[in-house]
């Protein structure tokens, strides 16, 4: 979606806020809003809106449902319009609520009978990665994701349900199916008889060929085109990451589109597509599937844009048969906001709690400090022992204290050695990543926690 700024009495217009009372957005009767992605960092929800036959309308009544959500209005940094749709377009903001800062983006689209509403909101604080997980497709809840023609029938049969053991959601599995998937703000992946198999809410970030990025071993690339041509690019690279992480190199023979869909965000580009795919195992088996993915690109930055992909696929003997109950586990997913929303109190209480222990700390350590030093001119040898003694206690602090900073963080600096060019990594993923990379050139790559880099161990 191309934007063009709205013009001010539009944008005037837009700031005209209602400062009441803080509802569930969620759980509000006018609309009804639908959550669609949420962590304990942000949340996104959507709803059908019919008091609202035109744009300015539209965000007008949507930020007065923000204004009730956080119990305090927002701050429109900027409205915009597609200026090829102008019943389309949307606007980013900014609220503070009970002392937490979170930054937001409302999309709009008028239709002949109803407006679509999409909200996204995020905590400022919040890890790298976040956003594009709020952001990432939600599998599919309704059979008018797929056109007619790749419609399966009705399942029968009814699903045991899996409680996810963090409690954030469940979803119902069939006779024979199984996960270990942990929670449902993750991708998830459901593993049937035969080889079927479904994967949920997969993200992944692409550089475009012109990006100025620093890339890695691994780094995805592709041009930002539609989402069938982005998916045919990544296949191969995809295939080579398998292949050195000891799995199957995949190859695909067909992959055709049965429909596009309305992306989450402006600019965005989402279809439906059908595909056949072979994979060759490392003893030589060999195996054909098909399936049905549902992917979406949507833009991050000038060099990069990230993929979301949820698909089902099944061995070709067995596809058509297995089809329905798949579709039938992927419309039984629910999440629990509630939990969800607990886990994220809990988390910043935690914080809280944090903070304060270590101001405490702090204030008896000043008074140990203040202790060695009234010994330290009683005695030359025994200040030298107290002042290396605080200086360590200091430092396993600080080192205690980027630890957990670099937790909070999310990621970590991967050197190569070779040239000193530094790169952020994502922390769940650094110790593969770094492995994977010296594969071919072992000792060549390192990490680099954020202890050694602000507080490094001195040389004794």
């Amino acid at each position: 979606m191309s934007r063009t700024t709205l013009p001010p009495p539009f944008l005037l217009a837009v700031c005209l806020l209602m400062a009441v009372a803080r509802p569930d957005l969620a759980r509000a009767s006018t609309p009804e809003y639908r959550t669609v992605n949420a962590s304990q960092y942000g949340k996104a929800v959507v709803t059908e809106r019919t008091d609202a036959r035109n744009l300015r309308t539209a965000l007008q009544l949507t930020q007065a449902d923000i204004t009730r959500y956080f119990g305090a209005p927002p701050t429109v940094f900027s409205a915009f319009a597609d200026s090829k749709d102008p019943r389309s377009g949307g606007a980013t903001f900014r609220v503070v609520s009970g002392g937490v800062e979170s930054r937001g983006l409302v999309t709009c689209s008028v239709g002949d009978t109803s407006t679509r509403v999409a909200v996204t909101w995020i905590r400022s604080d919040a890890p790298a990665g976040e956003w594009a997980r709020l952001l990432q497709k939600p599998p599919p809840s309704s059979p008018g994701l797929v056109s007619a023609a790749a419609q399966p029938e009705v399942a029968h049969g009814p699903l045991r349900t899996h409680v996810f053991p963090d409690g954030t959601g469940s979803i119902g599995l069939a006779e024979g199916w199984s996960t270990d998937a942990q929670t449902a703000t993750r991708t998830a992946v459901l593993q049937g008889p035969g080889d079927a198999a479904i994967t949920m809410g997969a993200f992944f970030t692409v550089m475009t060929p012109q990006s100025t990025l620093p890339r890695t071993q691994g780094t995805l690339v592709a041009p930002f085109t539609t989402p069938i041509e982005v998916l045919q690019a990544l296949v191969p690279q995809f295939s080579q990451l398998s292949v050195r992480q000891g799995g199957p190199s995949r190859t695909i023979d067909h992959l055709t589109k049965l429909s596009d869909q309305k992306a989450n965000l402006p600019g965005g580009k989402s279809s439906v597509l059908q595909f056949g795919v072979t994979e060759n195992g490392p003893g030589g088996t060999s195996k054909h599937f098909q399936g049905i993915a549902w992917v979406e690109v949507d833009p991050v930055s000038a060099g990069s844009f990230m993929l979301s992909l949820t698909q089902v696929r099944a061995p070709d003997a067995i596809f058509e048969k297995t089809k329905p109950v798949m579709f039938q586990m992927l419309r039984s997913l629910k999440t629990n906001d509630a939990v969800i929303q607990q886990k994220s109190n809990q988390q910043v209480a935690a914080q809280k709690q944090w903070f304060a222990n270590q101001q405490k700390a702090m204030r008896a350590q000043q008074a140990a400090n203040d202790a060695h030093n009234q010994q330290y001119w009683d005695n030359q040898k025994a200040r030298e022992a107290s002042n290396r003694s605080f200086e360590d206690s200091q430092r396993d602090q600080a080192r205690r204290n980027d630890d957990f900073d670099e937790y909070i963080r999310g990621f970590r600096t991967v050197e190569d050695t070779q040239t000193g060019i530094k790169t952020s990594v994502d922390l769940g993923n650094v110790d593969k990543i770094v492995d994977d990379l010296n594969v071919h050139d072992p000792g060549r790559y390192r990490q680099i926690p954020l202890r050694d880099e602000a507080d490094p161990l001195p040389s004794r």
